[in-house]
């Protein structure tokens, strides 16, 4: 059974605030929960062939969470997170997956997006491009944003919407090779509440869809990934139709910090509400299996600094968004 250890601060120096869980058969899965520290003390060099950094649900903000007390999230300290990260691990194949709604949504009068959406998530366009994302889940809350596009992005991912004629169009999964691993990324969502109507998107069963991109891609993928957004009934019957599935990423509003468990021979993590805690699940491997989880919940609080690429272009959507909104809105 997994059990908890709290690890305290050290006298001489910030220590980040851990939650572990001990070894577990047969996979030795753990977790750990840091909340301080400076940003090169929260990195973690624990050996991995393989890391996958997961966050979700930045609802066309490049900023953080904007609580008052302790505001957490944003692009720039998960780019600031991620430079760290890398340069304390040389070598060690990444990828940076988003479970889905990264795109507003939110309804204007006329029944359309509202006003100064679509510069919001024009920006946040450029944004999940400047960090580089790998793979992103096309959720029913990102369509509405996705719906005026010439061109889906080549990072957006969904086994279960189709796209009418003429719609850009999401792939079904991605293959995507890092160090000799090649890591398949397919992903689901289920259908739930908009106000802005997308009919040249269709949101079928997630379970046939993600059932027929886990077979394409079963053969030829080392690390086979599932990627969640609010359909976890469905991710567990894929979970338990499909032993060749390792990794399972929940996205639902999550706000509190769960240990990762295991459904079939498929370890299943929870994203952080906003991307206020970025998720870093180090994998330990052999030949294709996993055999080794480190799943850490990494807050990204004030402490860890911002970007200054990114925030300069938090800056540059900040100065235009409010021309535009004063334009709309009156000052």
């Amino acid at each position: 059974m997994l059990s908890l250890f709290l690890f305290a601060c050290a006298s001489k120096a910030p220590v980040p605030e851990v939650t572990a869980a001990v070894e577990e058969a047969p996979s030795a899965m753990r977790a750990e929960l840091v909340v301080e520290g400076k940003v090169h003390e929260r990195v973690s060099t624990e050996p991995a062939e393989l890391v996958l950094f997961y966050g979700g649900e930045h609802k066309g903000s490049m900023e953080t969470c904007g609580c008052p007390k302790r505001p957490r999230g944003s692009l720039p300290r998960l780019m600031s997170y991620l430079e760290a990260s890398r340069e304390a691990n040389p070598g060690v194949p990444d990828l940076l997956l988003h479970g889905g709604y990264w795109l507003e949504d939110a309804m204007g009068l006329d029944g359309g997006l509202r006003d100064d959406v679509p510069v919001m998530n024009a920006w946040m366009l450029q944004g999940m491009d400047a960090i580089a994302v790998d793979v992103a889940n096309l959720s029913f809350q990102d369509l509405p944003g996705v719906d005026p596009l010439e061109a889906m992005p080549e990072w957006a991912v969904s086994a279960n919407v189709q796209a009418a004629d003429g719609a850009p169009a999401p792939a079904p999964y991605r293959l995507i090779e890092r160090g000799g691993v090649t890591v398949g990324v397919t992903a689901i969502t289920q259908q739930g509440m908009t106000f802005v109507m997308t009919p040249d998107y269709t949101i079928t069963d997630p379970v046939a869809g993600g059932r027929a991109a886990l077979e394409s891609m079963k053969g030829e993928a080392d690390v086979l990934v599932l990627m969640a957004f609010q359909a976890p009934e469905a991710a567990k019957a894929l979970a338990e139709e499909f032993p060749e599935l390792d990794i399972v990423v929940d996205v639902n509003m999550h706000r509190e910090f769960y240990e990762p468990f295991t459904i079939n021979n498929a370890v299943w993590v929870r994203s952080h509400y906003q991307t206020q805690r970025l998720g870093e699940l180090r994998l330990r491997l052999d030949g294709g299996d996993v055999i080794g989880v480190l799943d850490r919940k990494i807050d990204l609080d004030p402490q860890v600094p911002d970007q200054s690429e990114l925030m300069g272009l938090v800056k540059q959507a900040r100065k235009e968004l409010a021309a535009v909104q004063e334009e709309l809105y009156g000052p």
